[in-house]
């Protein structure tokens, strides 16, 4: 990649960081799960009915109930959205896995999902691209919420001049 390109890449991330923060910024605003999830619909796949459904995951985690059911109803359901699916198969998996809190993981699934708000210009809600470019935020998302909580604990158990010592071990 050439310098060029290099610096037109980076800038069309800092874009889509701006525009997604932007988004996120107006919705936590409102103060209701709802706007964040009618933001990624249709515009990112979702349709009516997972953003219901998603609401009611929502609802679940928050409130600490059980979720098993419906995520097996929101999996199951042929016309899920890949992203739908995406939030509801994994985010008990990423509070399990370093005991994260689970309302921060959905959160983290939700908001990473506004990266393909910018990323996609005029491409269809049901394009593939939109499915990839959403899920892979929602992940990415996901994972940096969830994981950034058990790097900081091992942080914790070194001294700061260790943990960013770039010399070879």
């Amino acid at each position: 990649m050439s310098e060029i390109e290099a610096i037109s890449v980076s800038g069309e991330a800092a874009d889509c960081f701006n525009t997604a923060a932007n988004y996120i910024s107006e919705d936590a605003q409102i103060r209701r799960l709802r706007y964040h999830l009618l933001r990624l619909h249709p515009s990112a796949g979702l349709t009516d009915k997972d953003v219901a459904e998603l609401g009611e995951l929502g609802r679940l985690i928050f409130t600490v109930g059980p979720t098993a059911e419906l995520t097996a109803k929101i999996v199951n359901r042929a016309d899920a959205s890949p992203l739908a699916v995406t939030i509801a198969t994994t985010v008990e998996a990423g509070t399990s896995r370093w005991a994260t809190d689970p309302k921060a993981v959905l959160l983290g699934f939700v908001l990473g999902a506004y990266l393909s708000l910018n990323a996609l210009g005029n491409a269809s809600s049901s394009s593939p691209e939109v499915a990839f470019a959403a899920t892979t935020g929602a992940v990415a998302g996901a994972l940096a919420t969830s994981a950034s909580g058990f790097v900081m604990e091992n942080i914790k158990q070194t001294t700061l001049n260790d943990y960013l010592d770039m010399r070879e071990e």
